[in-house]
């Protein structure tokens, strides 16, 4: 699919992930911090839900390649045996990121935990540099770091007061617990680094596959092999097909008593599957906005639209509730449209240019 020249695609993406996130985190909420009427505890089972939701985002994912008619083309059976590799270590990663930073809450404080997050941009764009050694451009580069720093603001301009906790201890225990902290951070972050640029390295390498191969249609001699069109859908299904294998595998080998612990809270608290059902569905249907983008963008913008998530959500309750931000997060709410206007404005130049020289050479 091409990439449309007109803004309103990539304002259609960013709105569905909102959405979805929004609903998506409703969900979440009473789902897993809930104590629940009959089992007396909260539903503390991480896999499980992991693997449901992944199985609802391998059938939302069919669905989604029949409704773009991708698996005509290109069935989904077949795309996961010719992508086997590069699938399972990106679920892996996929399904490791998760855990590692839920693991470092328990050394660092919620504020240094959404700082990481905040700089998502900056992983993706070393291993895009330093592994896939892809070229980019200053002023990409530029802006995902205004981004990040926009954003990062903007988190500590929202948090002061609110951070909790020191780790108690001596000296020594609370350095060892910081740096095994950060750490399991930095793991964490490098994690969604190798995750998304691995996948826009899949989506890159298909489309420069295929117009070789377009190219070369009238000598069947030089086409050793046969190459498809691989689309966000059929990353979000393979995808999601590993994840739900990792973490069966997972609750088989290693932990086998969340199994039998979710099957008992189920049993006493029946309602906890519709929430664990409406979880998997919003998720499901979220991810198809995310592969969208991820197909139309690449991971760049699509993890500027999702860092970026917090600070539109609050800018929405300015609009419609009255709500009010401090000055701190002001400087940082401009500093990220500072940088994506700035990206905007630099691409429709570039078009207006582009025309130019076409009209000219005509």
């Amino acid at each position: 699919m091409s990439k449309s020249n007109s803004i309103f695609p990539v304002l259609f993406c960013a709105a569905g992930i909102y959405a979805s996130f929004l609903t998506w985190a409703l969900v979440q909420e009473p789902l897993t911090t809930q104590v629940w009427e009959n089992s007396h505890k909260r539903f503390q089972c991480p896999n499980v839900i992991a693997v449901v939701q992944a199985v609802a985002a391998v059938c939302v994912g069919y669905f989604y390649m029949r409704a773009k008619g991708a698996q005509r083309n290109y069935g989904a059976i077949a795309m996961v045996r010719d992508y086997a590799k590069p699938l399972a270590l990106i679920s892996f990663t996929q399904s490791a990121s998760s855990p590692l930073s839920q693991y470092a809450l328990q050394y660092v404080d919620y504020l240094t935990y959404m700082l990481a997050k905040s700089c998502k941009m900056i992983p993706v764009l070393l291993v895009h540099l330093i592994i896939y050694r892809t070229t980019i451009s200053r002023k990409k580069s530029v802006v995902a770091v205004l981004v990040s720093i926009g954003v990062t603001i903007f988190t500590i301009g929202g948090s002061k007061g609110k951070i909790s906790g020191s780790i108690s201890g001596s000296n020594d225990e609370h350095f060892f617990q910081k740096a095994s902290g950060f750490l399991l951070l930095f793991l964490s972050l490098f994690m969604d680094g190798l995750t998304n640029a691995t996948q826009d390295k899949m989506l890159k390498n298909n489309r420069v596959q295929m117009a070789i191969q377009n190219a070369e249609t009238q000598d069947k001699k030089q086409q050793h092999k046969v190459f498809h069109t691989l689309t966000g859908a059929h990353m979000m299904f393979a995808l999601n097909f590993f994840v739900a294998i990792w973490n069966i595998a997972y609750l088989l080998v290693i932990d086998r008593g969340q199994i039998g612990n979710a099957h008992a809270m189920l049993k006493k608290d029946p309602i906890i599957v519709s929430y664990l059902l409406a979880y998997a569905l919003c998720g499901s249907l979220g991810q198809c906005f995310i592969f969208y983008t991820l197909e139309l963008y690449g991971s760049l913008v699509l993890i500027m639209i999702t860092v970026t998530r917090k600070m539109m959500s609050m800018l929405l309750s300015i609009i419609v509730f009255g709500k009010t931000v401090n000055a701190t997060q002001w400087l940082g709410i401009v500093i990220v449209f500072s940088g994506i206007t700035w990206e905007a404005l630099d691409k429709r130049r570039e078009k207006k240019a582009l025309e130019a020289k076409v009209q000219k050479s005509e």
